[in-house]
């Protein structure tokens, strides 16, 4: 059916050439599709660590443009499924990602790659639109959260008021003697 293929040139010998064979990844790519990889596998492992579900986040990791000599990621976090909370943790999130990344593989400088953050169209923003701009004038100044003190550390802790073990005025029966059996175990039958 195909044998157009198999023909021969008119005025030599030799056979049609054949297409090339994709060539094999270099490796260079070989490693990009490693390091792609395990960025997947490290996300869904710190995501786990944290308890964060698996389904809320998901991962797109692309080559960068070179720079001098080794390629470097841009990593695309996908946020799937909205969670207020979630977005108010991105920026830990990401640095937690970047050092488990070190963690599994030391010899690969990850603190160069990009790490950038994407809503899914389905994720389940309930915010459509922008607010009225004195919104931004409301919360421009939240409150600071306290300054964490040590346990242990009596000189700088605040020594809070202890309170009364009992809150009730005295009465008569507070004294009352006591004359009662002490309880004795029984035998086992």
């Amino acid at each position: 059916m195909f044998e157009f293929f198999k023909k021969k040139l008119p005025n030599s010998g030799q056979p049609v050439a054949t297409p090339l064979a994709a060539a094999p990844p270099t490796s260079t790519r070989q490693h990009t599709l490693i390091q792609r990889e395990l960025v997947r596998v490290v996300l869904k492992d710190t995501l786990r660590q944290h308890g964060v579900p698996g389904a809320w986040i998901g991962c797109e990791v692309q080559v960068a443009p070179k720079r001098v000599s080794d390629d470097d990621l841009v990593i695309q976090l996908v946020i799937l499924k909205w969670n207020e909370a979630l977005l108010r943790y991105a920026p830990a999130l990401e640095r937690q990602l970047l050092l488990d990344l070190d963690r599994f593989d030391p010899s690969v400088d990850h603190s160069r790659y990009l790490v950038s953050w994407r809503f899914a169209p389905d994720c389940g923003c309930p915010l459509s639109e922008m607010p009225d701009p004195t919104f931004w004038l409301q919360v421009a100044h939240p409150a600071p959260p306290p300054e964490p003190v040590a346990i242990l550390d009596r000189r700088r802790s605040k020594r809070t008021k202890r309170a009364q073990k009992f809150d009730l005025p005295s009465s008569a029966y507070d004294n009352l003697p006591q004359n009662f059996a002490p309880t004795e175990p029984a035998p086992l039958r």
